[in-house]
């Protein structure tokens, strides 16, 4: 039996993001951060930053990421071509726009909303309707909103563009559950526990309360490496964002629109 094509190009985005986690932990093993010292304010308050001293743009870690993003965007791309008729598969394009795209132009719409409203008719014109009905459901909220639709496929799309031009936005966003350790004047050595939140300590995050006299002071805990984007969202946890991608693909996106799949041949 062969397995379609929208199924197996999300399985092999899973292959990669089983592959990403290596890559992180590499990162992270790497201690690719330290602490540096600094006099600050009109007060010359003695501050202790977090600083990042590599970057994962320089690692494998966007190459992979890219990888599962195209598998995931080509997979949409091959479910819509397999739900119209055999003579529009080779220009279908699995619809991302935004909730009513379906409506009538509006007097003095953009010409891109315009475009995307002509994309959308021409694409779904011999769908039937309850297959029309799920697209619709799919579509993110207009302005860019998370409260309808899947802003999820926006920012997949969005990525998956971004890459067709230039590397993946990766950097490290901070430190999870991270510990800080110091010494005083006197020889004594002390233990900080940081927070558990995701992450703990972001990158140039000023380190609180500790003595004025402390010496040494050294960080340790787990890189929080993340996707940039613009927007609310700011970064993306990886590998966890992606791995939501491809089951939220699977069980809202393919998983409705199976019934409606024509045959092949």
């Amino acid at each position: 039996m062969i397995v379609p094509s929208y199924i197996a190009k999300v399985a092999r985005a899973k292959k990669h993001l089983i592959d990403l986690p290596a890559a992180i932990d590499l990162f992270s093993g790497s201690h690719p951060y330290t602490v540096r010292e600094r006099v600050e304010g009109k007060k010359k308050r003695k501050v202790w930053r977090l600083t990042f001293t590599a970057d994962p743009a320089n690692t494998d870690i966007p190459l992979i990421a890219a990888d599962a993003i195209y598998n995931l965007r080509s997979s949409l791309d091959h479910l819509m071509s397999s739900l119209v008729p055999r003579n529009q598969r080779s220009s279908a394009m699995f619809p991302v726009y935004f909730e009513g795209v379906w409506e009538p132009s509006r007097p003095g719409e953009d010409k891109q909303r315009c475009k995307e409203r002509r994309r959308w008719a021409s694409d779904t014109k011999a769908l039937s309707e309850p297959a029309l009905a799920i697209l619709k459901s799919l579509q993110p909220a207009d302005g860019g909103g998370e409260e309808d639709g899947i802003d999820l496929l926006r920012l997949l799309y969005r990525l998956s563009n971004r890459d067709k031009h230039q590397k993946l936005p990766v950097v490290a966003a901070g430190l999870r559950e991270p510990f800080v350790t110091y010494a005083l004047p006197d020889g004594s050595e002390h233990r900080k526990v940081g927070s558990r939140a995701h992450p703990a300590f972001q990158n140039h995050a000023d380190i609180r309360n500790l003595p004025d006299v402390a010496m040494n002071v050294k960080i340790e805990g787990t890189t929080a490496v993340a996707l940039r984007v613009a927007g609310p969202e700011e970064h993306l946890p990886l590998p966890l964002f992606l791995w939501d991608a491809a089951e939220r693909i699977e069980s809202e996106v393919i998983s409705p629109l199976l019934p409606f799949v024509r045959p092949s041949v």
